[in-house]
Parts: structure tokens; C-alpha cells; sequence
């Protein structure tokens, strides 16, 4: 992975920009510390600096004391002491880091450290001083004997710039910040996953909401960083609850003041028909009941539409197998009409936790839709199983299976449609299941490849036969049926 690429990843991480925000804020902390250390080392100290150099010095005259007459051992321990001096701490003798010295007896130079700055001209004691000698700041501290005319004089480079770069070259301001950033990356991203987790619940709830729950958040508002996004959240529900409510409602009334003008109209041309005179006002007649009763089933879907949004209607423990048989003789003089026979097997009763009234529109507009794109003299097959399904089977043209997504859509007709509708049927039968927690699933008919019926329409030449199944999640408890477990088929010929 490139540079590029692991900045992006970054940056698209909330996460990776909070570890990553840590991590630069311990550099910048490290940075600060080290610029500090570095301004400290080369600064002119006057409280600090005596107190630290002078039990060097009291350590360096003692021994000038004690071998003052020695001078070739004393010559030789100033030397090694020097060496050491220049080596301690691994600064391997660099100009900018080392200590040097002067020692001197009376008015004669005992030793001097080799190289720059040489030999210091120190004018004061016990004191520490600032120098310049050849352009470059030295810090020099002189402190005599007690016991003798024995002084030494102490020397360390002031120069910061040079001892940033001495620091630098020996890795001590970098090196350090490298071996601990790696370890100091877990513990960073597990503490901001930790301190993340109330936003994953906070989203876990948005996301198990369904579509039709838009009561107010109740986990975002305990965290002060949250509020704002829960109130937020909360404020677009309550608007959106209000404007669904508000075009419920208008749905409703309007479809409800549509009922008594398309009722008067139905009776108004059913006494013209009466007393039609030829074939021609016949016809028309004809076409405005068909349109009448074509715009009394868009109302009717519209109000059960907005029933099934609702959500206002009582759950009830009730028998599927009887609730669909019931359904099936109240739309037997429809298939009859329309040369449709119907045909329900139930092996077993089937008892679940439903709306009378929601599950009743999902019966009705399956097997309506069923009656529908049958053709004339086939046989709409209507199955209840025990595993708390319900399957609804024509001989219909079908829908392709490009659109068979598309037909829950409110409104949404395939095109070349053969029969009229409002494309309302499918869309209440989805409303429905989703409310129960069940699905809907369109596959092909036992007639062909391609279909299903219902709000959809042909789906090729060849596309013959609709299967839709609605099928719970949970189902309630099923005993056998007395009346069906004999006969498990039934027929509804002729209105019977």
C-alpha cells in the first residue's frame, strides 16, 4: 500500500484520524521536549548550572590536592579523567556536547583539554560565565581549592544550534519517538474504539429501525457529543412522521369523499341502463360502470393503503386457512364473472399473530390480481402450508424478472399492460407483510419461465404463470384441522 493510498484509507477512518491525531500529538509533545531540552542545555543558567558543576569540581581539585606533589601522576589522572569527561554519556567527544577543562595551579596551567576551545580566560568564581571565543558561545564555570591555589575551569558549548545537530546525529531526539510509536499505536486505536462505541450503538439503533418506526432516538441523547446528532435525527422523524401523517390523512379524507360521488354515479347509470335505447348508448354505458367500478377499487386500495401504513390496527391470534377460505368465497362470484375457478389446499390449520384487516386486503389483492391476468377457464390455485405460508398461483402472463423488484413500487405499472389497474395491488400486499414481519417472494408459474401477476404484466411471449408467496417469519401454534384434513382440497366453481 502506497503512501497515497494509507493517508486516504486514513482519512476515510474516523478512527485512523483520531490514532492519528494521538500520534501527532505525541510527536508535537515530543518535539516540545526535546526543543526544551536542547534550549535548556545551551542556556546561560545561573541557579542551575553552579550547583551542578561544582561537586565536579570539588571531585577534580581534590585530586589536584592529593598528587600536587606528583606531578606525572597527577598529569596522567587529569588526562584520564578528561577522557572520560569528553566520552561520558556516549557523547564520543563531540565539540558540542562535551565537558572540557582547565586546570590550573596558581599561575601555572596544569592542563588543558585538547582542542578548541583551548585555554579559557575565566575572570570569575563560583560563578558561571558566558563566552565568545572565535565566534562560537562557551559556558565556562571556575571554582578554586580551599586547601590550595589549585582552580578548574569547566567548559560547555552554548551554541543550540550545534547541539541540536549533535543530538540529531545521534538519533537521541528521533530514535526514541520511532521505538515507541508502534507500541504506542494499539493501546491508541483500542482506547478511541472504546471511546467509540456508544456512537456504533447509536447507529446500531438508527439501523434497526423499520421504515415505518419514527419515534425519537432514545440512546444518542445520554452523551453530550451525541445530543446534537440525536436531536438532530430526532427533528427530521418528527417532520417526516408529520408529513406522512399529513398526506395519510389527505389520502384518506379524499378517497372517503370520492366514495359517495362514485356510488351515486354506479346507481345514476345503472337506471340509465335500464332504459338504454340502442347498442350504441349500451356501450357507452357499459364503459363508464367499467370505468366507475375501476375508479371505486382505486379508492378502496387507497384507503387500505393507508390502513396498512397506519399502523393503528389491533394484532389478533387467528387462522390463516380460515381467514383465506372465508376470502375465497367472497371473491368466488368475481372468478365466476371472469371465468376463473379457485382452488385452495390446506393441509393443516394454521393459526398466527396478524390484522384481521391488514391481512385481509393482502388475501384479497393477491387473488384479485390472480382472477385478474388469468385467462379465462384456468384455475387460480391458492395454497396454505404449515409452515405458516401462503402461496398464490395463475396461469397469467407474468412479470419479467427485471421487474419484479419495481411492482411493489406504489403507482409503478410494467408497460404494455393488458388489463387496467392503479399499480396500488402489490404495494399494499408489501406494506402488509413488512408490518408482519413476513416476505413476499415472485417466482414463475407452473405454466412458464418469466412471470408474475398482480400488479406487473407480461413478461415475454413465453412467460407464462404467476407464483406469489408470502411466508412468516414466526408462525403460531398449528393442530390439525377437522374440516381440511380429510379434503385437503376445495373448489369454488359456479359461486359455491
Amino acid at each position: 500500500m502506497t503512501a497515497a493510498a494509507l493517508w486516504r484509507r486514513l482519512r476515510g477512518s474516523l478512527v485512523g484520524r483520531l490514532v492519528l491525531a494521538q500520534m501527532l500529538t505525541v510527536l508535537l509533545l515530543w518535539s516540545a521536549a526535546m526543543a526544551y531540552f536542547v534550549w535548556d542545555t545551551a542556556r546561560y543558567d545561573e541557579i542551575f548550572e553552579p550547583g551542578h558543576m561544582g561537586p565536579r569540581a570539588d571531585m577534580i581539585l581534590a585530586l589536584v590536592d592529593s598528587l600536587a606533589d606528583r606531578p606525572e601522576q597527577l598529569q596522567e589522572v587529569l588526562r584520564k579523567l578528561d577522557v572520560f569527561q569528553r566520552r561520558e554519556n556516549h557523547e564520543q567527544d563531540d565539540l558540542a556536547l562535551r565537558m572540557s577543562m582547565n586546570v590550573w595551579l596558581g599561575d601555572r596551567l596544569l592542563y588543558a583539554s585538547p582542542g578548541s576551545p583551548g585555554v579559557v580566560p575565566a575572570t570569575q568564581q563560583r560563578r558561571l560565565e558566558k563566552l565568545v571565543i572565535d565566534g562560537l558561545p562557551w559556558r565556562t564555570y571556575t571554582q578554586p581549592s580551599a586547601r590550595s591555589a589549585a582552580r578548574v575551569t569547566l567548559i560547555r558549548s552554548g551554541h543550540a544550534v550545534s547541539i541540536l545537530f549533535a543530538l540529531g546525529e545521534r538519533g537521541i531526539l528521533i530514535l526514541p519517538l520511532l521505538i515507541s510509536l508502534p507500541f504506542l499505536v494499539l493501546p491508541a486505536w483500542w482506547s478511541v474504539r472504546l471511546a467509540l462505541r456508544p456512537w456504533r450503538r447509536f447507529s446500531q439503533e438508527i439501523e434497526t429501525r423499520s421504515p415505518g418506526d419514527l419515534a425519537p432516538l432514545r440512546f444518542g441523547s445520554a452523551y453530550r457529543e451525541l445530543r446534537p446528532v440525536a436531536d438532530a435525527v430526532n427533528t427530521l422523524l418528527a417532520r417526516v412522521a408529520a408529513s406522512l401523517a399529513r398526506e395519510r390523512s389527505f389520502i384518506a379524507d379524499a378517497a372517503h369523499e370520492l366514495r359517495t360521488p362514485l356510488a351515486a354515479m354506479r346507481i345514476n347509470i345503472e337506471a340509465l341502463q335500464a332504459h338504454r335505447g340502442d347498442a350504441r348508448d349500451a356501450e357507452l354505458l357499459d364503459g363508464l360502470v367499467r370505468s366507475g367500478e375501476r375508479a371505486s377499487r382505486l379508492v378502496a386500495q387507497l384507503l387500505g393503503l393507508m390502513r396498512s401504513d397506519s399502523g393503528r390496527t389491533q394484532v389478533v391470534r387467528l387462522s390463516l386457512d380460515g381467514l383465506v377460505q372465508d376470502r375465497l368465497a367472497a371473491l368466488s362470484g368475481l372468478a365466476m364473472k371472469r371465468g376463473v375457478e379457485l382452488e385452495l389446499a390446506c393441509a393443516e390449520r394454521c393459526e398466527i399473530e396478524a390484522e384481521r384487516e391488514g391481512l385481509t386486503s393482502l388475501v384479497d389483492n393477491l387473488v384479485e390480481n390472480a382472477i385478474k391476468y388469468a385467462p379465462a377457464g384456468s384455475t387460480v390455485s391458492v395454497r396454505v402450508g404449515a409452515d405458516a405460508s401462503l402461496v398464490v398461483e395463475d396461469a397469467g402472463p407474468g412479470i419479467a424478472a427485471d421487474w419484479r423488484e419495481r411492482v411493489f413500487d406504489r403507482f409503478f405499472r410494467v408497460p404494455d399492460q393488458a388489463q387496467p389497474g392503479s399499480g396500488l395491488g402489490l404495494a399494499i400486499v408489501k406494506s402488509v407483510a413488512d408490518r408482519h414481519g413476513a416476505t413476499v417472494e415472485l417466482a414463475d408459474g407452473a405454466g412458464g419461465a418469466g412471470g408474475a401477476g398482480g400488479s406487473g404484466g407480461p413478461g415475454g411471449p413465453e412467460a407464462r404463470g404467476l407464483r406469489v408467496t408470502v411466508r412468516w417469519n414466526m408462525a403460531g401454534e398449528r393442530r390439525p384441522h377437522d374440516g381440511l384434513k380429510a379434503a385437503p382440497m376445495l373448489n369454488f366453481r359456479d359461486g359455491a
